[in-house]
C-alpha cells in the first residue's frame, strides 16, 4: 500500500519562496525607510538637493544698523547748489511801524492860591480920605473861598511912578475904612498918569508870593484918582 502512493518533496520549493518573499519584504521595508527618511530630510530641510519643489530662497537679513555721522550717499566735496530755472521774486519787507511814543502827561503847576476878583483893578474917584484931587494911592480888599475878608496877608506894590521908584508893603485889614481886609497904598498928592509901570502882588505877610504879579495904569484925572484892586481866593492854600 505505501509503494502505491509516491511522496513528492515540496521541503524545497517552499524554501526559495520564502527566501525570496522574504527578500521582497526587505526591500519594501527598506525603501519605506528609505522613503520616510527623505521625506524627513526635506521636512527638515526643504532646500535638500533632491526637493523638486523647493521654497523661494529668503533675503539675507540684515544686520542692526549702526548709527553713525557719515551719510548715507555722500555729497561731493565742493558742492553748489543748482539754481532753479526761475529765480524767485526779491521781497521788499515793509516798513515796520513803530510805535510813536506818547508823552507823559506832565504834572502842571498848581496856581496862585489868589487871583484879582473879576471886574479889578478899576480906577474910581477917591472916597477913602478927604484929599480929594490932592491925592492918589492904591487899596482894596482880600476875600476868602466863602468870600469871607482875610487879614494880615501881605500885599506889596512896586514899580516907578513920575520918575520916582516905589517900593511899599501893606497889610490887609490895616484900613478899615475900605473894609475888614482893606489895604491903601498913599502913592502921590495928586493924580499922575503912567502906563503898566506898576504891579501889585499878594503874599503870605512873610514874603511868599500868593498871587501872580498884577501891572496896572493909573490917570491923571481926579475922577480917577483911586485905583482899586480886590482880590479872592481860589483854591485851597
Amino acid at each position: 500500500m505505501d509503494d502505491q502512493f509516491v511522496k513528492v518533496p515540496r521541503k524545497r520549493s517552499r524554501g526559495i519562496g520564502g527566501f525570496i518573499l522574504n527578500i521582497l519584504t526587505l526591500i519594501v521595508v527598506l525603501a519605506i525607510i528609505g522613503i520616510g527618511a527623505a521625506y524627513a530630510m526635506v521636512f527638515v530641510n526643504p532646500y535638500v538637493g533632491y526637493n523638486p519643489f523647493p521654497p523661494p530662497t529668503l533675503p539675507a537679513i540684515l544686520g542692526t544698523p549702526t548709527p553713525t555721522n557719515t551719510p548715507a550717499i555722500p555729497l561731493p566735496t565742493a558742492w553748489t547748489p543748482t539754481p532753479s530755472r526761475t529765480p524767485p521774486s526779491t521781497l521788499t519787507p515793509s516798513p515796520v511801524p513803530t510805535d510813536t511814543p506818547v508823552p507823559s502827561p506832565t504834572a502842571t503847576e498848581p496856581g496862585p492860591p489868589f487871583a484879582l476878583q473879576p471886574g479889578n483893578p478899576v480906577s474910581i474917584v477917591n472916597w477913602v480920605n478927604d484929599l480929594s484931587c490932592e491925592w492918589m494911592g492904591v487899596g482894596g480888599q482880600v476875600f476868602n473861598l466863602d468870600n469871607a475878608p482875610i487879614a494880615n496877608l501881605g500885599v506889596h506894590l512896586e514899580g516907578e511912578l513920575g520918575g520916582k521908584a516905589v517900593d511899599m508893603d501893606a497889610l490887609t485889614g490895616s484900613a478899615p475904612d475900605i473894609g475888614p481886609s482893606g489895604y491903601l497904598f498913599n502913592l502921590a498928592d495928586k493924580p499922575i498918569a503912567s502906563e503898566g509901570s506898576l504891579w501889585i502882588q499878594l503874599n503870605d505877610g512873610g514874603g511868599k508870593p500868593l498871587s501872580e504879579q498884577v501891572f496896572f495904569d493909573t490917570y491923571d484925572t481926579c475922577d480917577e484918582n483911586f485905583i482899586f484892586v480886590n482880590w479872592r481866593q481860589v483854591r485851597e492854600q
